[in-house]
């Protein structure tokens, strides 16, 4: 059925609401942040060195191999490299609309649409150089071809082939898709059936055997690699932490009781109307919904990366209860109240990463030969050697963990694996840098447990700070220091 003009001009209004927040959030992003500027720098690599990086990264290729095409045709720099995520949040407006409908109605399908437009969190992915607003996208095509499959009955092989190619492309996209995809087997288990669960299979064998195939690949060539030590394997969160990727899928950043409270109402809305409606299509998508929130748990990986696949699904299944209990009007004024909070606490987040402000706080000491910038943490050599002054990066100092590796190498195979120098290998350090022969020190520390500090080193040498460290405008958990030789 074709929009009739009314829905069309609404939906076309809703889309462009959406671009326009998207680019808002886009220009006021600022400097890449280290997942982003990893993804910049390895996207560009030659092949077939290039692909071994690829390998060695945690998550599969998609997204790098978008950002090497578009590079390309485009000039690969901060805009650009983030204008392929602007178009995927966008289409997800429109497609969440084609769900919506599918599933409920045109009222519901609309709202969900401006849900998603106005989500903070979709928001900042939308303005993002990474792999997770394609992956909310291919989420939200790849439940509409299993519920057009299945609950519908359209098995035509157009339908298929697209089936196959979504489903490959979402699990060329994230890990966490076997999350995903396992809801998908869950369902089908639960509302359809042994036969369904086999086509299911049938239809997807290829893209299943492809993904097998990296992730096998990728495993054999980290397997002396110490992978147990990763930080997704050694989470450990407190009520606040445990609470966040619930209150980022429903709203983005949010406070953390009123966000508790928010939550445990949205519950009690959809199992009312679970219980009320029985709506196979609202069973449908919370048993999608559901099931990669329990193997995160289950599996002690609760993070926001892992169920962020859902975040559209959700969406959808909170505009149908509001829906179905309010005016629409209402409605949408209950969820732009909801999400404006969000989007508030987005817009003063934004940029997450400055280093002019970095800067700003030994800008005046740079110029002297007696002055050295130190960080405690090597994943930041390409953030430093793009955005400091060339004087500055080049006579830089950082902890050299793996001596016997390249800087690609050490940073695509030890990013994410932790390793603590003795305070011994920190003395060697030291003077092996040369530190003595300066007389101002700004260090930037990484703050994580598992990180080595620098900051009892320097003061065990005498040095004295010239100001109070202060929080560092950089994702992590960082501190600027600025010493002085007493």
């Amino acid at each position: 059925m074709k929009l009739n003009n009314k829905n069309h001009i609404a939906l076309g209004s809703i889309i462009i609401l959406g671009l326009i927040l998207r680019l808002v959030a886009l220009f006021k992003s600022g400097n890449f942040w280290d997942d982003e500027i990893f993804n910049f720098v390895y996207s560009q690599k030659a092949w077939p060195q290039g692909l071994i990086y690829w390998l060695w990264e945690t998550n599969p290729p998609l997204h790098m191999l978008i950002l090497k095409i578009w590079f390309f045709v485009f000039p690969a720099n901060e805009l650009f490299a983030r204008l392929p995520s602007v178009a995927a949040g966008c289409a997800s407006i429109y497609f969440i609309y084609k769900l919506g409908k599918e599933l409920f109605d045109e009222k519901t399908a609309l709202l969900a649409a401006f849900y998603l437009a106005i989500h903070p969190y979709n928001i900042f992915w939308s303005a993002t150089a990474r792999i997770y607003v394609f992956f909310m996208l291919l989420a939200i095509l790849s439940t509409h071809i299993l519920y057009k499959q299945f609950f519908l009955g359209n098995n035509s092989r157009k339908i298929k082939i697209a089936g196959a190619i979504i489903n490959g492309l979402l699990i060329f996209s994230h890990l966490s898709s076997l999350f995903f995809l396992t809801g998908q087997f869950f369902v089908l288990a639960i509302f359809k059936g042994k036969t369904a669960v086999i086509n299911w299979i049938k239809y997807n064998f290829i893209p299943f055997v492809l993904g097998a195939g990296w992730v096998a690949l990728s495993i054999y060539i980290k397997r002396d690699n110490s992978m147990e030590k990763s930080w997704f394997l050694n989470l450990s969160n407190n009520l606040k932490e445990s609470l966040s990727p619930l209150l980022n899928v429903v709203v983005g950043q949010f406070e953390t009781i009123t966000g508790l409270m928010l939550i445990a109402l949205l519950c009690a809305l959809i199992l009312h109307k679970i219980y009320k409606t029985k709506s196979i299509s609202l069973l449908f998508l919370m048993t999608l919904i559901a099931i990669p929130i329990m193997l995160s748990i289950t599996l002690g990986v609760w993070h926001i990366k892992f169920i962020i696949a859902i975040l559209p699904l959700l969406v959808l299944a909170i505009a149908y209860s509001l829906s179905d209990t309010f005016h629409t009007s209402l409605a949408a004024i209950v969820i732009a109240g909801v999400c404006l909070t969000g989007l508030q606490s987005l817009w003063h987040t934004l940029p997450i990463t400055d280093w002019n402000k970095i800067e700003s706080n030994f800008k005046t000491y740079e110029n002297s030969d007696k002055f050295v910038f130190v960080y405690n943490h090597f994943v930041l050599k390409s953030q430093v050697d793009r955005y400091l002054p060339k004087s500055v990066a080049q006579n830089s100092k950082t902890l050299i963990l793996y001596k016997d590796m390249s800087w690609d190498d050490m940073v695509v195979q030890k990013n994410y694996i932790p390793l603590k120098l003795s305070e011994e290998e920190k003395e060697q350090w030291y003077k092996e840098s040369n530190l003595d022969n300066y007389s101002t020190v700004a260090l930037l520390q990484n703050e994580f447990p598992t990180v080595t500090r620098l900051d009892d080193l320097f003061a065990k040498h005498g040095w004295k700070l010239k100001q109070e460290p202060r929080r560092a405008e950089i994702v992590g958990l960082y501190k600027l220091y600025v010493y002085e030789k007493n």
